[in-house]
């Protein structure tokens, strides 16, 4: 288990942040340039604003750096065309009277800014904003206005939604229309089985943490023992230190059994993939964890790994006999989407990940994959085809038609101006980067 790369990815985010606004870190101190980047009405879009949404889209996206200007540049033109349509749809539900709830703005421009803060370390967030101009109201304002534009623009796709029908008759055209060629949008539902030792492999590795538990029982250190006796190669040498995490970094049983914690406590011997953990909470903080651990590594074998392969077939078979696959999931399914039987979600096609495609790229609807393995776990993957499945997935495309509709439809009855290439001195005073 490692979490360096959570204070990588900390330090990833100051760099692009520095960067996109035209910063230095501390010790060099060049002011911000800005300009206006789009005219919506009477409303404008800063050079500012936006580098700032390309901030969050590169961190969302897993960037540890600024990529080339040339994949730069399209990444910013298409977030432009999204900030001018976001804008033109809050003027088109001013002008419907389409209302928000403003609490749910303010909390989640709470949480947002919060999470910008804590990206930085202690002193550095202030600089960040003397430097780039802003003041924290400023901040908030403009994290405010985006928040509020994606919620407008959730009640009216709802609005929209759910005043879309649907028929039998268009059910049966999807199916015909992608009965050889997959749809480009993929419902998927999985079965997921760990590889774990047997019963007696597993009975020798628990004999070996209760020892090191009886251990700390009698008063010896933690970190000496973890020293000497943990199997994390990634730990072992700071003392069984993962630093502090937030949510989702770990495997959900290490993480649930930390939350259970309070600072100082030591926890039961604690089963994942890995093995058996002994976890020690050092810190709480309002989003984060800090913990430590002692882990006794449980070896699988070719046998265990077989044993699983004969469990997912046999389960395959039953689905295709007739069974159903979400009722398989939440009984022999194994992770957080066995409750919702094992149900993926919405997958655009061409955003499959290259090792997901490769399994199920030649599947057509209601078909299920052959059993594979990424790592340690055991996967089936079902592309459903289920009638609600299939209205829900029409009716999602023809919702995102119509709200473009709605956007393009305004967009003729009031003024539009976009300057992202422009590199004249703009009405603002400021010369473009």
């Amino acid at each position: 288990m490692h979490l360096n790369a959570n204070t990588c990815m900390r330090g990833a985010r100051r760099l692009i942040a520095l960067a996109l606004f035209g910063l230095a870190p501390a010790g060099a101190a060049p002011e911000l340039i800005d300009r206006i980047a789009a005219v919506v009405d009477d409303e404008i879009i800063l050079w500012s604003e936006l580098n700032y949404r390309l901030q969050v889209a590169l961190q969302e996206s897993g960037y540890r750096a600024l990529p080339p200007p040339a994949e730069l540049d399209s990444l910013r033109q298409q977030i432009l065309t999204s900030m001018v349509d976001e804008q033109v749809l809050i003027l088109k539900a001013e002008k419907d009277s389409v209302v928000v709830d403003e609490s749910a703005v303010q909390e989640e421009t709470e949480m947002r800014f919060n999470g910008v803060k804590e990206s930085f370390p202690e002193g550095e967030f202030g600089l960040m904003l003397e430097r780039s101009g802003l003041t924290e109201r400023e901040l908030r304002a403009r994290l405010r206005k985006q928040v509020r534009a994606g919620k407008l623009f959730e009640r009216m796709q709802q609005d929209v939604y759910w005043s879309t029908h649907v028929t039998h008759k268009d059910v049966e055209a999807y199916r015909q229309a992608h009965s050889e060629v997959q749809p480009p949008i993929l419902s998927l539902s999985q079965i997921t089985i760990t590889v774990k030792p047997d019963t007696a492999a597993l009975a020798a590795v628990q004999q070996k943490i209760t020892a090191v538990q009886k251990r700390l029982a009698a008063g010896e250190d933690f970190a000496t023992l973890a020293r000497a006796q943990s199997e994390d190669p990634g730990t072992k040498d700071a003392g069984g230190s993962l630093g502090c995490f937030g949510p989702g970094l770990l495997v959900p049983e290490f993480e649930n059994a930390a939350n259970l914690l309070k600072p100082g406590e030591i926890s039961q011997p604690v089963l994942t993939q890995f093995g058996y953990h002994l976890i020690r909470l050092d810190e709480k903080r309002e989003s984060e964890l800090c913990a430590s651990h002692i882990l006794i590594r449980a070896a699988t074998s070719g046998q265990d790994r077989e044993r699983v392969h004969r469990t997912l077939t046999e389960l395959r078979q039953r689905a295709i006999d007739g069974a159903d696959f979400a009722a398989l999931a939440r009984v022999h399914s194994e992770g957080a989407l066995a409750s919702r039987g094992g149900l993926m979600g919405n997958i655009p096609k061409d955003a499959l990940p290259f090792y997901l495609q490769s399994h199920i790229g030649y599947l057509k609807l209601g078909e299920i994959s052959q059993p594979f393995f990424l790592e340690d776990i055991g996967h089936l993957v079902k592309i459903n085809d289920d009638q609600t499945t299939l209205e829900n997935l029409i009716r999602e495309d023809r919702t995102a038609d119509t709200m473009q509709k709605l956007i393009n439809g305004h967009k003729t009855e009031i003024h539009l101006d976009t300057r992202l290439r422009d590199d004249a001195e703009s009405p603002l005073g400021y010369v473009a980067p």
